[in-house]
């Protein structure tokens, strides 16, 4: 699986959440790679199949995330299998400066669907 998120210019530690980040997603049985973007509160992005529209929040470094993911030309299958649509919940500690941090959670449909996401900040939004 490959994605994209969008994360929010919030100020942690005097440093911007908001920028773009790179993005590993890790299940029991799968792993994959893309990009996110957070901005706003809002979370934007896609891959080569998917799609992902959501919602952070942010408060002191912990965050928690909801994000419908959407198979859009069904070409490649999520880390969970061959899914049309799903959501996920996230949450986890930032670090202070948003270099690189992971998030836990798990399918909203399926709560046995577990998985992780490391972000690693890659660039700044212009």
């Amino acid at each position: 699986m490959v994605g994209v998120f969008l994360f929010s210019k919030k100020y942690i530690g005097g440093i911007m959440i908001e920028a773009l980040y790179g993005i590993e997603f890790i299940s029991k049985t799968d792993e994959g790679y893309g990009v996110v973007v957070l901005e706003t509160d809002r979370i934007f992005g896609g891959d080569s199949s998917f799609v992902y529209v959501g919602k952070y929040l942010l408060v002191n470094n912990l965050m928690e995330v909801d994000v419908k993911c959407v198979n859009y030309r069904g070409v490649l299958e999520s880390i969970f299998g061959n899914l049309k649509e799903f959501n996920l919940y996230l949450s986890g500690k930032t670090d202070d400066e948003h270099k690189e941090f992971m998030l836990e959670g798990y399918m909203i449909e399926n709560r046995s669907k577990t998985l992780q996401v490391k972000l690693t900040r890659i660039a700044e939004l212009p």
